[in-house]
């Protein structure tokens, strides 16, 4: 196994590693509130509040926490089967869609991880306490992920389910890539709605006096070039012999998602909200070091696995 290989396997492994640890934190922060508002059935109210209380509001309030549970319980799951394809691609000599089977199944709980939120979006359209252009603009975001982010995941888990091994299939490749730049659109598309949100309820709050305009600038700059590179590798991908370029821009647009996401941290600690850090996909941050990979690998050394 050559040095630039392994050096892959173990990005990939401390990726995945943090991606795992990720949804182990948030299943872990969820399951006490879950066993709180369990025992205490009839008292319970949202983050959100609730515009009236009756059964239905409470009923609904219920359904979006515990489906909200399940949906973090089939992520870890996905996790935990990436977490293993991992471990084995580091182990050993051979391609990573060799794994086949375990990705599909990791990009199938994800795929549904983001689907167990449509009980959020009839939750906020319909009982939630926040303002109605919060509400509509939140569940918008959702509705986001789950357009861009979960209807990608399974039909990439299913059509990696059905490649066969050995063979060089352009559909693939052009799933992978559609996948990857749903994925960074909807992170730009998800930060734009909340910043959104924020300005709706705060018109002020983004004055050129304000620290917090330096968050939106981020995401404005920062996350719309990890777009414009994703784009283009999906551009080039489509092209004839073009995947090796496709890499390199991906690359770029990895390490700009990461970028993004970095500064975000350091943003939310700046303005003194340091509680908002975990809301943020932190496993992104080593995509720093995997973008940098395939800008730098040799073009006549890099191929998709």
């Amino acid at each position: 196994m050559s040095y630039s290989s392994r050096l892959l396997k173990i990005l990939i492994l401390v990726l995945v590693g943090s991606y795992f640890a990720y949804t182990l934190f948030w299943l872990a922060k969820s399951l006490p509130l879950i066993v709180e508002i369990s025992l205490s059935r009839g008292i319970y109210e949202p983050a959100t509040g609730l515009r009236f209380v009756d059964s239905y509001s409470t009923s609904a309030a219920y359904l979006m926490e515990y489906s909200g549970l399940v949906g973090l319980i089939l992520r870890v799951i996905g996790a935990s089967y990436a977490l293993l394809v991992a471990i084995q691609f580091l182990r050993t000599n051979a391609s990573l869609l060799t794994f086949k089977g375990k990705i599909s199944k990791a990009l199938f709980f994800e795929g549904c991880y983001y689907l167990s939120l449509i009980p959020a979006i009839y939750f906020l359209l319909g009982y939630s306490a926040l303002p109605m252009v919060s509400n509509f603009l939140l569940s918008a975001a959702i509705l986001t992920q789950i357009l861009l982010i979960s209807l990608f995941a399974l039909a990439l888990s299913r059509k990696l389910k059905q490649y066969n091994l050995g063979t060089y299939s352009p559909a693939l490749l052009r799933m992978i890539g559609l996948a990857v730049m749903s994925y960074v659109v909807a992170q730009w598309i998800i930060y734009m709605l909340k910043w959104s949100e924020m300005t709706a309820v705060d018109p002020y709050l983004f004055s050129a006096f304000s620290i917090r305009i330096l968050g939106l600038l981020n995401t404005l700059i920062v996350q719309s070039l990890a777009v414009v590179f994703a784009v283009v590798g999906l551009l080039r991908l489509v092209r004839k012999n073009g995947a090796e370029k496709a890499l390199k821009w991906w690359g770029l647009s990895l390490v700009f998602l990461s970028l993004h996401i970095t500064l975000y941290v350091v943003y939310v600690i700046g303005v003194g909200i340091p509680r908002f850090i975990p809301f943020g996909e932190l496993w992104i941050v080593p995509l720093f070091a995997v973008g940098v990979y395939l800008l730098l690998k040799k073009p006549e050394a890099t191929h998709a696995p």
